[in-house]
């Protein structure tokens, strides 16, 4: 007898079938985690966009909100204790959400102490 039987290529589509399912586990899970950093990267340049916008005005200690591209956001600006220093510290923590997803950041700033005694 030449070829192969019919249980040869039973068993040979089997394995097939099961690797083709392996792929495409694997490929669905690429695709989640795909997703899950286009979401990321999006806050994280919203929150930095938003930074940015900033950094030239005059760091004011408090708390303000709002949203940008569907993004929501809140920027908490205080001053960090125990800075004796000419030039204070300033702590700046910005959370930002968008539906399930938040990113939280946390930085200090360097402000003249010119401006903040133009701030009282």
């Amino acid at each position: 007898m030449k070829g192969f039987g019919l249980l040869e290529m039973l068993a040979a589509l089997a394995v097939f079938a099961v690797g083709c399912t392996v792929l495409l586990v694997a490929f669905g899970q690429a695709t989640r985690t795909l997703e899950q950093v286009r979401a990321s990267d999006h806050l994280s340049l919203v929150a930095r966009s938003l930074i940015d916008a900033r950094r030239d005005q005059r760091w004011v200690p408090g708390d303000s909100q709002g949203s940008s591209d569907g993004v929501q956001w809140r920027l908490r600006v205080s001053r960090e204790p125990g800075s004796a220093t000419l030039l204070p510290l300033l702590r700046i923590d910005l959370h930002v959400r968008e539906g399930t997803r938040s990113l939280r950041l946390s930085t200090l700033a360097v402000q003249a102490q010119a401006d903040l005694d133009a701030q009282r």
